[in-house]
């Protein structure tokens, strides 16, 4: 029985020393006689045969500008606010210049007919009124200044632009006819009544009782107020005189009633109202549609500014 033990453990001992030289050999890679290829590299993923060219940067930007934050890379300059702002004013003021020069222009040019109308009147000039200043023109205006002892430069100043109007009104305005003397003729048809169109003692429109007033000193002037508000020449409230007309808007634009100044801030004239009566330019109604007044006598003397 002892025997059968021990020859039992001694062929299991063999067994196990038999089977460790499979195992290792299992374990082992298996390696061939054969010589073995060298292994492929996998290609990259752009060719090394032709290598990239380097893409330069754009010009505007600087080689250490990626490298650097965000917050360090400047952004492009911008405008102020106050900056646009300044520009726009100066544009708007340069269009507002522009525009007051046409406007300039326009106004010399009107201005410039009338003293060539003037120096028609006065003999110092056969040159068609045109507005345009010209040799002719130039020449006549040195002749006017040289004359009245003015500047004799040639150009149309305010004391040459208002010389040559009161000379040439003192050639055609009324003479010898005074102020006072039209202020009481005024004043003998007060009462007349208001009619529309009316140019006698039954009934007067202003204009209608301003002629009349006059004709009855001798002295012509046009039918209608805006008509006669062309006549004479130009005077403010505080160069009246007796005898000035005065004008104002009332049911039309422009110069649509008159009266006869006649002094103390009074004038005559027939109202629709109450005919032929005397008011105040002080007057609320008045003093809101006074449009202008004109100097129409010689006797009442040259204006001053």
């Amino acid at each position: 029985m002892k025997m059968k033990k021990k020859l039992a453990s001694v062929l299991t001992v063999i067994m196990l020393a038999c089977s460790l030289p499979w195992q290792a050999q299992a374990a082992a890679p298996i390696v061939s006689n054969k010589p073995h290829k060298a292994p492929v590299a996998t290609p990259p993923a752009v060719s090394e045969a032709r290598p990239v060219k380097a893409v330069p940067e754009p010009a505007a930007v600087k080689a250490d500008t990626a490298a650097k934050p965000a917050a360090e890379v400047k952004a492009p300059k911008q405008a102020k606010p106050e900056k646009k702002a300044k520009k726009a004013a100066a544009k708007k003021s340069k269009k507002n210049k522009e525009k007051q020069s046409k406007v300039q222009v326009q106004q010399s040019n009107w201005r410039l007919k009338v003293a060539q109308q003037k120096l028609q009147v006065l003999g110092f000039s056969d040159e068609r009124p045109s507005g345009r200043m010209t040799e002719a023109t130039s020449s006549a205006l040195k002749s006017f200044q040289k004359q009245h002892k003015l500047k004799a430069d040639g150009e149309l100043n305010d004391a040459t632009y208002q010389k040559l109007t009161w000379e040439a009104f003192a050639k055609e305005g009324i003479p010898k006819v005074k102020g006072k003397e039209i202020v009481s003729r005024a004043a003998k048809y007060k009462g007349v009544p208001y009619v529309f169109g009316g140019t006698t003692t039954k009934g007067f429109d202003c204009s209608g009782y301003v002629q009349y007033v006059f004709k009855d000193c001798k002295a012509k002037l046009p039918r209608l107020a805006d008509e006669q508000a062309l006549q004479g020449i130009f005077v403010t409230q505080k160069q009246l005189r007796p005898g000035d007309l005065v004008f104002f808007t009332t049911y039309a634009a422009g110069a649509s009633h008159v009266g006869i100044y006649a002094g103390d801030g009074r004038f005559w004239s027939a109202s629709s109202s109450k005919g032929v009566m005397l008011s105040s330019l002080k007057d609320d109604y008045w003093k809101q549609r006074y449009y202008g007044a004109r100097r129409v006598l010689i006797t009442n003397g040259e204006v001053y500014k």
